[in-house]
């Protein structure tokens, strides 16, 4: 009995979504530049020449998981909508260090994220692509954030939390047992004291 689109279309994403974890795990665990399509085939479980036919190549897959990401923060923030400015602020930076882990496998795999977003090739593969320039808004929204939150100083906060969240991302890529979400809890603590 052939497949009905829907299915196909389901299948199809499910196979995207593997790759992509694949991708992820493989590069973090390996860095960007080691890491081939063939590898991140062979973790998925797929054929050697889906993630060319699915990304283009390493670059678009690289590309589509910094997407996802933001799309993923974005729509939390969207969640977010009503909420008090701390806990937007607390929902970009979470989304920064850990991918917004909302279970065990996700954990795993926003560290990854994280790490595979501060490996220095990654990220120069992402500024010759521009994605900086799509990050603008969730920028633009943790320096809102900051001052909706009574930041005194927020540009010098600001400065702080994206300082400590990419050396957090650089020392977790260095070392898996680097506790995130404890840099996470003394980030927030600094910026928002009491609040």
């Amino acid at each position: 009995m052939p497949r009905t689109p829907e299915a196909a279309a389901a299948v199809r994403d499910a196979t995207k979504q593997r790759i992509r974890r694949a991708a992820v795990l493989q590069m973090a665990e390996q860095g960007y530049r080691a890491t081939t399509l063939r590898q991140v085939a062979a973790r998925a479980g797929v054929a050697d020449g889906l993630p060319s036919r699915y990304f283009g190549n390493k670059a678009g897959l690289l590309l589509d998981v910094a997407d996802r990401w933001r799309e993923r923060t974005r729509d939390a923030l969207a969640e977010l909508a009503d909420a008090e400015p701390a806990d937007r602020l607390r929902a970009l930076v979470r989304s920064a260090l850990l991918g917004l882990d909302v279970s065990p496998e996700e954990i795993d795999e926003g560290r990854a994220v994280a790490a595979l977003l501060a490996d220095p090739a990654a990220r120069e593969v992402l500024r010759e692509a521009g994605a900086d320039d799509d990050s603008a808004d969730l920028l633009k929204e943790l320096s809102d954030s900051l001052v909706a939150s009574g930041s005194t100083d927020p540009e010098g906060d600001r400065l702080l939390l994206m300082a400590g969240i990419r050396g957090g991302l650089v020392l977790a890529a260095e070392d898996p047992s680097f506790p995130l979400r404890g840099l996470e809890d003394v980030l927030l603590s600094r910026v928002l004291g009491g609040r």
